[in-house]
């Protein structure tokens, strides 16, 4: 998490919270504090921290479904999850679409739904959205948006992220039904459901 005068950001898992937590780190002052990067507490939940972030404006970042549920997947395989941290085997795109994974993780992050998350910055846009919410509390001067904009992203996974290649238009009609709370998130920050596998996401994969 990191947490500013008036502000907090939780990281959810997958959705380039790495890059943007090192975003963060290119405004001095900006930072009140910061969970270690190489910990678990990085991905610490608001209502761990509820003591510290009343008041402030919530924000974490989303990225659209498909896209995180298969870079989830992929990410177990390389890494396990907490605590353990063995590799799974990869799950089959049939259970990838038939999981309601995707909602519990945002049930978690939401304190079950009880929170209001002010800002969401999309992964697929997260520059221009990094700097829309940071231009609320510090002054953004042209040299900083061009550091912003150059700054590498952080632990792309190594895998296809072609969703074509893995996922038929059932299957992402059946993860969007398994999932209606992000899918209605994501039509409100979207505009759209991405229900075409052979829709391309803009410009390269960022970091999950």
């Amino acid at each position: 998490m990191v947490i500013g005068e008036g502000f907090a950001w939780a990281h959810l898992p997958k959705t380039g919270g790495d890059t943007t937590r090192e975003l963060f780190q290119l405004f001095p002052g900006l930072v009140l504090r910061a969970d270690p990067g190489d910990t678990n507490e990085k991905h610490l939940t608001f209502r761990r921290r509820q003591d510290v972030v009343a008041g402030k404006v919530l924000a974490m970042n989303i990225r659209r479904l498909p896209a995180w549920a298969l870079s989830r997947a992929q990410h177990v395989t390389r890494e396990g999850v907490y605590p353990d941290y063995v590799p799974l085997p990869l799950a089959t795109t049939e259970e990838i679409a038939d999981s309601s994974l995707p909602d519990l993780r945002l049930e978690h992050f939401t304190d079950h739904w009880r929170l209001d998350i002010g800002v969401f910055l999309r992964l697929e846009h997260l520059r221009d959205d990094f700097l829309d919410f940071v231009r609320r509390f510090v002054a953004v001067s042209p040299e900083r948006e061009r550091l912003v904009h150059e700054h590498p992203a952080r632990d792309v996974g190594d895998y296809d992220h072609d969703l074509q290649r893995w996922f038929s238009p059932a299957q992402l009609e059946s993860l969007y039904e398994r999932n209606p709370r992000w899918a209605a998130l994501e039509e409100e920050l979207y505009g759209d459901l991405l229900l075409d596998p052979r829709a391309s996401l803009p410009g390269p994969p960022q970091a999950p």
